[in-house]
């Protein structure tokens, strides 16, 4: 089984906080956020052995409790499965970083326990197909991408379903919403995500972060001269979701990750 590979960080405490993980990045993604910083993995080939990975895995065991799969996508990748048993067989904690696009897969890591951690993004409020279509680049791109036709109606039930999935195992479970200013990130916006996930979500302990987005390094090239959202901006939109939901973080640039 091939691998289509972006790169591994060996030792990361920046993936999974609290833990040292190797963090893998897999090429592929459905989606064409605009301001995506990971662009350069979202095209292209770039196609290793399943044993090349897991040599990688290997050397980092000794300093690392956790193995994270990013991207990219993870989940658009079969590999996923036979890393993640190949994870576990070492004693390793899992966690996947993921659009929630594929709750098919999730639901099979579930059942066979190979995961510990999801980390979903929730890149606009539910309820608005045409704001998350807008955010995760639906129209722009729509039918570039061959392994992926869904409407933004499609891709919101995805994610929707891949949460229901993950919180009913009970599983550690990150959501996260990336701000970029003038795309995602009012205050009607952050607080129509919160109030969805205080409606729809059981585990109590879900932690919500609200992701600085670095504009400058975005896939669309008009997104990269707007000025980011500053840490106190973040820190109110926090106070908002804070309102809804009892664990609440925010990333920045300047700071890490702060508890609100």
């Amino acid at each position: 089984m091939k691998v289509n590979y972006a790169g591994t960080v060996p030792i990361s405490t920046l993936d999974w906080t609290g833990k040292a993980a190797i963090t893998i990045f897999f090429r592929g993604c459905p989606l064409r956020c605009p301001y995506c910083q990971n662009h350069p993995y979202l095209e292209r080939s770039s196609l290793v052995e399943l044993d090349f990975v897991k040599e990688e895995i290997k050397k980092s065991k000794p300093f690392v409790s956790t193995v994270v799969f990013s991207g990219g996508e993870p989940l658009m990748q079969e590999a996923v499965i036979p890393l993640a048993e190949f994870a576990k067989s070492l004693g390793l904690l899992v966690g996947i970083h993921t659009n929630g696009c594929y709750p098919e897969r999730v639901n099979e890591l579930v059942e066979r326990e190979l995961v510990d951690k999801l980390f979903i993004d929730i890149k606009a409020p539910l309820d608005d197909p045409e704001l998350y279509g807008k955010v995760a680049g639906w129209k722009k791109y729509k039918g570039v991408s061959s392994v992926f036709k869904k409407t933004p109606e499609e891709i919101i039930a995805a994610v929707a379903k891949t949460i229901e999935s993950a919180d009913a195992s009970g599983m550690e479970l990150e959501l996260r919403t990336t701000v970029i200013r003038g795309l995602i990130g009012s205050e009607e916006d952050i607080a129509s995500i919160v109030t969805w996930i205080s409606k729809n979500v059981k585990n109590r302990e879900v932690t919500y972060v609200l992701q600085q987005g670095i504009p400058e390094h975005s896939l669309q090239e008009n997104l990269r001269k707007i000025r980011v959202l500053e840490r106190e901006e973040l820190l109110e939109l926090g106070e908002i979701a804070k309102g809804f939901l009892g664990k609440v973080r925010i990333r920045t640039k300047e700071e890490g990750e702060e508890i609100v």
